[in-house]
């Protein structure tokens, strides 16, 4: 399994990638992704729970107490993460099941998502690795399939980077973003992977590879709905049927071949499928054979990434990052305010001080000039006595 993801995330040569990131021209192309679910939006939920599962979701809520004890304290210059709204039902329901509805199985691994969440942080979301790892347009979220689960595009001619953990990073961003792009009720995604210029010198280390898919394992779980490889060279097919028999049965049977110039048969049970079948032509993208001329610009992307984004944070009560520059301006503020008043208050002080010093003064130096004057006045008359004595 790890090998066939390596060979998803590919590898190209930058100078080959960055000629594919020249400036699109929005008036021949939309530029806007859909990020955000809209109103009356067709859904096929997640199936409920079922009584046996149930009872493994009533045990791992009574253990809440215990999985949120002890955790690490993140830094505070970010938002942070609330572990007790990540432990919904919909999503211990999902650790269940990916647990085979062990209690034990699900509380170990949700207790080590909580550990990775808040030292991996992926809830901190930055322009700079988006921009870096994503300017080609090699990934991204944009849409949804016909039940409602977001769209997620690779095209791994388009790598652009070497380092593994930026790629990394970046896979993650781009996984929480379809999470937040999810309609009520829905927790899959439907990736759609164009290998069409698929060769195995695109492909990623194997150790990435494997990172890759323990980060998803682990972290991400019930979270596949469905992988259409778009246009699979020979090659590219020949070596996914030497793979299968190791990949996990459920996740095999999610995973289909399309083919866009229409010569092979199609079945509902797959391999090969009608793309449309699954995806609304308006919703998919037009070089991977739907109707909507969507191509990928950085800027735009980013705009309605960061809505998305602060939307989720306003809904946990997490700061964004406006009003952490609000907070942070009223803190300058307020310091300023504060140092003002203290600089006002020592200068009343010191003026309150001289006055009383000056005052005293004046006072002592009075007291003195009348004593001195009392004395002078009252010796004449001593003389004057002792003269009238003598005579």
């Amino acid at each position: 399994m790890a090998s066939f993801f390596s060979g998803l995330l590919g590898r190209k040569p930058a100078a080959a990638a960055e000629a594919e990131s020249d400036a699109v021209d929005s008036a021949v192309y939309d530029t806007t992704p859909r990020l955000t679910p809209y109103a009356g939006q067709p859904v096929d939920p997640t199936p409920p729970a079922t009584p046996e599962e149930q009872k493994t979701v009533d045990h791992v809520t009574s253990q809440l107490p215990q999985l949120l004890a002890d955790l690490p304290a993140e830094p505070a210059d970010a938002p942070q993460f609330n572990a007790r709204s990540f432990l919904s039902p919909t999503r211990i329901l999902q650790y269940v099941r990916a647990n085979k509805n062990d209690p034990a199985k699900t509380l170990a691994r949700l207790r080590a998502t909580l550990l990775w969440h808040i030292s991996y942080r992926p809830h901190v979301l930055s322009e700079e690795v988006v921009r870096q790892e994503g300017g080609t347009g090699k990934l991204f979220v944009n849409g949804w399939d016909r039940m409602g689960r977001p769209l997620m595009y690779m095209f791994p001619q388009r790598q652009n980077t070497k380092e593994a953990k930026g790629q990394l990073r970046f896979t993650v961003d781009t996984m929480e973003q379809a999470i937040r792009s999810m309609p009520e009720g829905v927790t899959k995604i439907t990736f759609v992977i164009d290998v069409s210029q698929y060769s195995m010198a695109q492909s990623v280390a194997l150790s990435t590879a494997r990172e890759f898919l323990h980060i998803l394992e682990a972290h991400y779980p019930e979270r596949l709905g469905k992988a259409l490889v778009i246009s699979p060279p020979r090659m590219f097919v020949m070596f996914y049927h030497i793979i299968a028999p190791f990949i996990d049965p459920v996740t095999k049977a999610k995973v289909a071949f399309v083919d866009l110039d229409g010569s092979r048969a199609v079945s509902a049970e797959g391999p090969w499928v009608d793309i449309n079948e699954h995806i609304d032509p308006e919703q998919l993208l037009s070089e991977v054979g739907g109707q909507w001329n969507y191509r990928y610009q950085h800027d735009a992307y980013w705009a309605e990434m960061e809505k998305s984004y602060n939307r989720s944070l306003e809904s946990t009560g997490a700061p964004t990052k406006e009003t952490t520059e609000d907070a942070s301006k009223d803190d300058t503020d307020d310091a300023s305010k504060n140092a003002t008043e203290d600089a006002s208050k020592d200068v009343s002080e010191d003026t309150s001080k001289g006055v009383s010093e000056d005052t005293s003064k004046d006072v002592t130096e009075d007291t003195d000039n009348n004593a001195t004057e009392d004395t002078s006045a009252a010796e004449p008359s001593h003389d004057n006595s002792d003269k009238a004595a003598t005579d």
